[in-house]
């Protein structure tokens, strides 16, 4: 077994492509096939099925696929203790993220890391809340960013950011901010709501939120359901109604004035955004400086 197998047979199960996998490892698809054909009978088991829908681990691959990273985290570990030039480690991170984090927060984060570690390549990918921890599960992924911690005890989590869920209004609303947070419960009932769809995580901290103060989803008027902060925050610029939307998320819209917040200085209000990986995995100097990177980011700013 060598290492360019195990390096070849991790690329594969980010991507469940091989084409994409001799794409990024600069080697034809059929030596990527080769390489795989010969790392399942060194390990006797099959790893990935091969079939007109696609690739997919076996179960021996889910198991392997931990094995295989934790090989490599060793090897960059042992190459970095005896070569601390950081700047020359290469590398790429796979982060899968819900909404928020993805568009708001790891742009900066990254930026700002590879300042120090210009070599290593960040692949992000965007989905709800619910399927972070569902890839998350999966090994494919270094990190996760969401709002919400995952239930189990399969990864640990740091805290990245500190944020709120503010009201959102059209920008030509008279209301004064002091009525509107001593009556929120009647406002909100009073007005249109729109609402982000199921499974993000945004809108399962909203559905806490109202439960605590005593509103049912039922009693809300909603005009439209929508994925994303933006296109939630467009709505309300247009005078669809009203929303509870992360500050972080709002504030590009309230410095361009085309809506308005109301902070309601109240901690049911507040939120936190986690970085997750899976405790099954050992880290490598790269992902171990980036989740202390991110970690202590927004602490320093």
């Amino acid at each position: 077994m060598e290492m360019k197998q195990l390096e070849i047979f991790v690329c594969v199960t980010r991507s469940l492509n091989f084409s994409k996998a001799a794409e990024e490892m600069y080697i034809s698809q059929p030596s990527v096939s080769t390489h795989i054909r010969t790392l399942e009978k060194t390990l006797g088991t099959q790893l990935l099925v091969r079939s007109t829908k696609g690739v997919s681990l076996t179960k021996s691959g889910l198991d392997f696929l931990v094995y295989a990273k934790k090989i490599l985290s060793l090897r960059d570990q042992a190459l970095h203790d005896l070569n601390s030039a950081d700047q020359h480690i290469n590398g790429v991170i796979d982060i899968v993220s819900s909404t928020i984090p993805a568009q708001h927060l790891l742009p900066e984060i990254i930026s700002s890391f590879q300042t120090q570690w210009p070599n290593i390549i960040f692949r992000v990918e965007q989905f709800d809340s619910r399927g972070v921890e569902q890839a998350m599960s999966g090994f494919r992924y270094d990190f996760g960013m969401v709002g919400t911690i995952p239930g189990g005890d399969h990864f640990n989590c740091r805290l990245i950011y500190d944020d709120e869920l503010v009201l959102a209004l059209p920008n030509n609303t008279h209301q004064k901010s002091e009525f509107i947070r001593e009556n929120f419960a009647t406002y909100i009932l009073q007005s249109p709501f729109i609402m982000r769809e199921i499974g993000s995580g945004t809108r399962a901290e909203i559905e806490i939120l109202l439960a605590k103060i005593g509103i049912d989803l039922h009693d809300l008027h909603i005009p439209a359901y929508f994925s994303d902060a933006h296109s939630i925050l467009l709505a309300v610029s247009r005078g669809m109604g009203v929303s509870l939307i992360p500050k972080v998320a709002a504030a590009m819209y309230v410095e361009a004035g085309l809506v308005r917040t109301v902070e309601m200085d109240n901690p049911l209000f507040r939120r936190q955004i986690y970085l997750l990986y899976n405790k099954a995995l050992l880290l490598s100097p790269a992902q171990q400086a980036f989740a202390d990177h991110a970690e202590q980011f927004y602490r320093n700013e």
